[in-house]
């Protein structure tokens, strides 16, 4: 009987529902803000302009935006953006922005009409969403890429 009950545990944890609760998904802002949230970081969640998600982030001394793509009727979305902007005033050249875009791969730059230096990465959830600890990797890139953009623009 006890090997009978270990059996079905066993099935249950191996089973895709169980897995998948545990995935981080971008179906609603709820799952991202969470794992933030358990990592100790402040997050604000509300909405874009279209009702999508979004999520403003304060993360071991960084601050960004995460935004919502690929939503169905603001729920349901399949990727997420983090965003990290900054008011440079036109100071970074563009030559010095297709600098960076050439040498790394993950995260991209560019200049806004405005003038501001500008920062983002895409990552794809899907359906099923990420492990979180792959999620976690994800989110290293990101804080490490930011803290290089940084130091790349001489952002004080």
């Amino acid at each position: 009987m006890n090997m009978l009950k270990a059996i079905a545990a066993a099935a249950v944890l191996m089973s895709p529902a169980a897995a998948m609760a545990e995935n981080v998904v971008a179906k609603t802002g709820d799952s991202v803000a969470n794992f933030f949230k358990d990592e100790g970081a402040k997050v604000e969640v509300t909405t874009d302009s279209v009702g999508d998600p979004n999520l403003k982030v304060e993360y071991y001394g960084n601050d960004f935006s995460v935004y919502y793509y690929g939503c169905s009727d603001n729920t349901n979305c399949e990727a997420i953006q983090f965003f990290s902007g900054y008011q440079t005033d036109g100071s970074v050249r563009l030559s010095k922005i297709n600098e960076w875009n050439t040498n790394n791969r993950f995260a991209r730059a560019y200049v806004s009409e405005e003038g501001s230096a500008r920062i983002e990465m895409d990552v794809l959830l899907g359906n099923d969403g990420m492990a979180p600890d792959d999620f976690a990797d994800a989110v290293g890139l990101w804080n490490r890429a930011m803290q290089d953009f940084e130091e790349f623009i001489d952002w004080n």
